[in-house]
């Protein structure tokens, strides 16, 4: 029997996708833009709501799923993870959209087409987080990916677009390769695709060569989808290139889901005794690669959407030491800060977008005297880039405090100063930008006007970053009883 509640979120989201592509066909060619951003948006926020109507649990309550809602034969599992991933997943894409509005007026392009195919990326990204079997993880990875590189090359006219396209279509085939490679590795050694299945063939199987083999090529290809170094050099190139809606999309959507698949591969399928050392040690290198090599390529840069790009690399360094922690407290931090990185990182996003439209550059330059230009995006600049270098007392010092706590307590205290020392590095690149916003002499002083929804969504980052600085407590309760789901 199918149980559509277990993939109801996909169905809303792909729904949504062909309603648009529907209303477009049938609308005139003077039509305006707006209904289907409007439409694309509604949509987004059904499928979030979807969320709290399953098994009847609320959204931002601490309780979890009684019983997950399977369906396809448990290929398809809903549980209290999953659930927060897709929340995650589903907020990063509203927030895209809404600040989509403002790119589509600023730039001359195919809307209905760019809606569908975000939608159709992300109900890929959604039906990853409740993939209990390998085939149907790497289908939902590929729908996410695919749509990603017609995102990223979107502009046909502009060449940084089409640039960033294909560089991102090129690594992206070649680390699906290495993933599929490694997928099949570990399927003739445990004769089944399904997660848990896995576990248990390997628990009672020494370590084999062919084993470590298919261990570093399955982190080899997801490395590449969360930006993890040395897997990382896509990131820069494709985030400057790229529309910016869709760099936002990129830098919390596709991390998210790269991270839930990395928690149900790792922490369910290879959490076998014998098979931890193998890829514990060797996360472990990645993770502090990420954080070194992300903050110190973030320093030099001029350009805005690539210093994010890097700070989007170290970002996932630090969420990393949490998955290596592993456990419900590492975890619980994962999805904490997982879920704090999504305002922190889209309200600067929105940001850029409004200034981007205003000014038509992306240099950090460009930002002097934009507290007198626009109060608000000089606060939101400062809170949001604040919180992503984990200054007290923004939501992001309270996220890396839980998890570089995680890694300490699991006895990885070198790579938790890492990521202290780090932080700090960081705060030279982000205060660039602040400086710039609330110190330098404005070269243009004429406002920056917004309207009422730009506000609303700018004012919604900043508080929820704020926040949960002060009082991150609901919000953990919500990651603890989501980490214990899958232990459980």
């Amino acid at each position: 029997m199918i149980q559509v509640s277990a993939f109801l979120p996909e169905l809303w989201l792909v729904g949504t996708a062909m309603l648009v592509l529907v209303v477009d066909l049938f609308r005139g060619p003077a039509a305006g833009k707006g209904p289907l951003q409007w439409l694309a948006a509604l949509g987004t926020l059904g499928a979030l709501v979807s969320l709290s109507c399953l098994n009847g649990t609320c959204l931002f309550s601490a309780c979890t799923v009684s019983e997950p809602v399977q369906s396809f034969a448990g290929f398809l599992k809903t549980d209290s993870l999953a659930l927060f991933f897709k929340m995650v997943i589903l907020l990063a894409t509203l927030l895209t959209l809404l600040m989509a509005v403002r790119y589509f007026k600023t730039h001359n392009t195919y809307t209905a087409e760019f809606l569908a195919i975000l939608l159709f990326s992300a109900a890929g990204a959604s039906a990853l987080t409740s993939a209990q079997e390998i085939i149907t993880l790497y289908i939902s990875l590929e729908t996410l990916t695919i749509s990603s590189y017609l995102l990223a090359s979107f502009m046909k006219k502009d060449k940084g677009s089409n640039e960033a396209g294909m560089k991102y279509l090129l690594l992206g085939a070649f680390s699906s390769a290495l993933l599929l490679l490694g997928f099949s590795y570990l399927y003739g050694l445990t004769g089944t695709t399904v997660i848990a299945d896995v576990a248990k063939s390997l628990a009672s199987q020494p370590v084999s060569p062919l084993l470590v083999l298919s261990v570093i090529l399955i982190i080899a290809g997801l490395a590449f989808k969360i930006s993890l170094a040395p897997f990382h050099m896509w990131t820069p190139d494709v985030y400057e290139g790229a529309p910016t809606p869709v760099t936002a999309f990129l830098s919390v959507a596709s991390k998210t889901a790269g991270f839930a698949a990395f928690v149900r591969l790792f922490w369910v399928g290879l959490s076998a005794p014998s098979v931890l050392p193998v890829w514990m040690g060797l996360f472990a290198v990645l993770s502090a690669m990420s954080i070194v090599l992300g903050n110190l390529e973030a320093l030099p840069q001029r350009n805005i959407k690539r210093m994010m790009a890097y700070s989007s690399i170290a970002q996932a360094g630090y969420i990393s030491t949490g998955f290596l922690a592993g456990g419900k407290l590492g975890l619980t931090a994962v999805l904490f800060y997982t879920f704090v990185y999504l305002f922190a990182n889209l309200g600067a996003f929105l940001a850029i977008v409004i200034v981007s439209g205003k000014t038509g550059s992306d240099q950090i330059e460009d930002y002097a005297g934009m507290w007198k230009r626009s109060p608000l995006i000089g606060v939101a600049l400062l809170v949001c880039l604040l919180s992503l270098a984990g200054v007290p007392p923004f939501a992001g010092f309270s996220g890396k405090w839980y998890l570089f706590g995680a890694a300490v307590h699991m006895g990885y205290t070198w790579l938790a100063l890492v990521g202290m020392v780090f932080s700090v590095v960081s705060l030279y690149y982000y205060l660039q930008v602040v400086r710039q916003a609330l110190v330098s002499d404005a070269k243009d002083p004429s406002p920056i006007e917004m309207n009422l929804l730009e506000k609303g969504v700018l004012l919604i980052c900043v508080i929820f970053t704020v926040t949960l600085g002060f009082w991150p407590r609901p919000i953990m309760d919500v990651a603890q009883a989501a980490a214990t789901s899958l232990f459980n």
